[in-house]
């Protein structure tokens, strides 16, 4: 599935937040337009919250991916489920 099918669904403002987070993710730059809708309809301390957020979850994310779990954490595994609602007996 196309993971933007969905978006036409979207309220506008969330849509506007999805975009920011695109920009944000793909290179850190939000043009000019963007930024004047999303102040238009967050205000300018909605809008710097929005990045912050999206900047800060973004960092953390990756932070988590290159260092990597605790040793002491436990490991968890979770059963794959089957398109029939059943789970599946291998563990990947």
């Amino acid at each position: 599935m196309d993971p933007g099918a969905d978006r036409d669904a979207l309220p506008p403002r969330f849509e506007l937040v999805v975009q920011l987070t695109d920009a944000l993710i793909a290179g850190g730059r939000v043009d000019p337009a963007l930024k004047a809708a999303l102040v238009e309809e967050f205000g300018d301390e909605g809008y710097d919250e929005l990045v912050l957020t999206v900047t800060f979850a973004s960092a953390f994310s990756k932070a988590a991916v290159a260092w990597g779990p605790p040793p002491e954490l436990p490991v968890t595994e979770v059963p794959t489920p089957t398109p029939g609602g059943d789970v599946a007996d291998v563990l990947i």
